[in-house]
C-alpha cells in the first residue's frame, strides 16, 4: 500500500509553505520590505507609508501651485493697472532693460551662458543652497530605484530560468521512468516465459529486476519531490519579486515626475548642468559687479521697481527685476504666462495621482477590514502610529 501510495503521487507537486525559506536577495530598505511584507499588518503599513508619501507630496505640490497661482494674480493685477501707472512701471523696466543689454553685451565676448540662464540662477540665487540639495536626494533616489528595479528584474529572470530548467529535468526523469519502466517489464514477461518454456525456476533474477526497479523508482520518487519542491520554491520567490516591483514602482513614478517637474521649471537636464551654470554665473557676476560701475547702478532700479510693484499691490514684486522684457513687451509676457500654465497643468496632474494614491491606500486598507475583521486591532495599531483616521 505505501509502495502504491509513493507511485500515485510521483508526478504531485510538493506543497511549500512561505515559513520554508526567507528572501534576503534585495539590499537597503527594499530588502527590509521584502522580509516582512507578507503579514496583514506589513501590507497595512505599506498602505499607510502610500499614504503619508502622498499627502506630504499633495502639500508640497499644492504650496508650488499656491505661488504660481500668486504669479498669475501678480499678472492680471499689472496688466489692470491705469495707464499712467503702467507706464511708470514700463520706464523702470526700460532702464533696467538697457542696463541689462549693456551688461550682456560686455559679458558675451567670454559666451558663458545665456541671458536667459543668467537671469535664472540670478532669480533663484537666494535659494540655490536648497535647490541643490532637492536635485541632489531626487537623483540619488531616482538612480537608487533604478538600481533597485534592475536588480529584481534580473532576480525575476533568474527565477522564472530555474523554472523552466527544472520542469525540462522532470520531463527528462519522467521520460526516462517511463523508458525504465518499460524495459523492467518486459524483462520480467520474457524471463517467465523462459521459465515456462524450459521448466526452469528464474524466480531469483525476476526478484532480482523488481528489487532493482524498486530502488529506481525510490529514487526517482525523491529526486522529483525534491525539484518539485524546488519549483514551488522559485514560484514564491517569484511572486514576492514581482510584488515588490510593483511596489517600488510607485515610489519610482512619483521621484521621476517631482524631478522631471523641477528639471523643466528651471530648464535643465542634471544638477550637474545647474552646478555648471551658477559657477559660469559667479564668474559673470564678479565681471558684472565691475562693470555697473561704469555703467550705473542696476540694483537701484531694481529696488525703485520692486517697490512700486509692491505699493499696487503685487505679492512678489522682485520677480518682475528678473523679467523686466516682460513688462516692457506684451509678447514677452504671453511666454510668461504660458510657462506658467505648463507648470500649472503639472501639478495638477501630479497632485491628482497622489491624491489617487491616498484614495487607493484607503480604500484598501477598508476592504482588508472587510475580508477579515479578526485583523482590525492589529490595522488600528498600525494607523494609529501612523496618525490616520480611516472612516467605516
Amino acid at each position: 500500500m505505501g509502495l502504491w501510495s509513493a507511485v500515485k503521487d510521483f508526478f504531485s507537486r510538493t506543497e511549500v509553505t512561505e515559513e520554508t525559506f526567507e528572501y534576503e536577495s534585495i539590499d537597503s530598505f527594499l530588502a527590509k520590505q521584502q522580509s516582512k511584507g507578507d503579514e496583514p499588518q506589513d501590507d497595512v503599513a505599506f498602505k499607510c507609508d502610500q499614504i503619508v508619501d502622498a499627502t506630504y507630496q499633495m502639500e508640497d505640490l499644492r504650496v508650488e501651485y499656491e505661488m504660481v497661482t500668486s504669479y498669475f494674480e501678480d499678472i492680471q493685477l499689472i496688466e489692470d493697472l491705469p495707464v499712467t501707472s503702467k507706464k511708470e512701471i514700463v520706464d523702470i523696466a526700460k532702464k533696467i532693460s538697457f542696463l541689462e543689454t549693456e551688461t550682456s553685451q560686455f559679458l558675451h565676448s567670454d559666451d558663458r551662458i545665456s541671458d536667459e540662464n543668467f537671469r535664472m540662477i540670478q532669480g533663484m540665487e537666494k535659494n540655490l543652497s536648497e535647490i541643490f540639495l532637492q536635485i541632489k536626494n531626487l537623483e540619488e533616489m531616482d538612480m537608487k530605484i533604478k538600481r533597485d528595479l534592475k536588480h529584481l528584474e534580473a532576480e525575476k529572470n533568474s527565477l522564472e530560468y530555474l523554472q523552466d530548467s527544472i520542469d525540462d529535468r522532470q520531463m527528462k526523469l519522467r521520460t526516462f521512468i517511463t523508458g525504465f519502466g518499460i524495459i523492467s517489464v518486459l524483462s520480467v514477461l520474457t524471463l517467465a516465459i523462459v521459465g515456462v518454456l524450459t521448466d526452469n525456476i528464474l524466480i531469483l533474477p525476476i526478484l532480482l529486476i523488481l528489487l532493482v526497479v524498486a530502488s529506481v523508482a525510490a529514487m526517482s520518487i525523491v529526486v522529483y519531490r525534491r525539484l518539485s519542491y524546488e519549483f514551488k520554491l522559485s514560484e514564491i520567490k517569484e511572486n514576492r519579486a514581482i510584488n515588490l516591483m510593483n511596489k517600488v514602482k510607485i515610489k519610482y513614478i512619483n521621484n521621476t515626475s517631482t524631478l522631471e517637474y523641477i528639471y523643466g521649471k528651471y530648464k535643465i537636464k542634471s544638477l550637474r548642468e545647474l552646478e555648471y551654470l551658477y559657477d559660469q554665473y559667479m564668474i559673470m557676476v564678479d565681471e558684472v559687479r565691475k562693470y555697473q560701475q561704469s555703467v550705473g547702478d542696476l540694483k537701484e532700479y531694481n529696488d525703485q521697481l520692486s517697490k512700486l510693484l509692491f505699493s499696487y499691490g503685487v505679492k512678489d514684486p522682485d520677480i518682475w527685476t528678473k523679467q523686466s522684457i516682460a513688462l516692457i513687451d506684451n509678447r514677452e509676457m504671453v511666454e510668461v504666462k504660458h510657462s506658467l500654465n505648463v507648470r500649472r497643468q503639472k501639478l495638477r496632474e501630479q497632485i491628482a495621482y497622489n491624491e489617487q494614491l491616498r484614495l487607493n491606500g484607503l480604500r484598501d486598507i477598508k476592504d482588508m477590514l472587510r475580508k477579515d475583521p479578526s485583523l482590525r486591532d492589529q490595522v488600528k495599531r498600525e494607523l494609529e502610529i501612523y496618525h490616520i483616521q480611516v472612516e467605516n
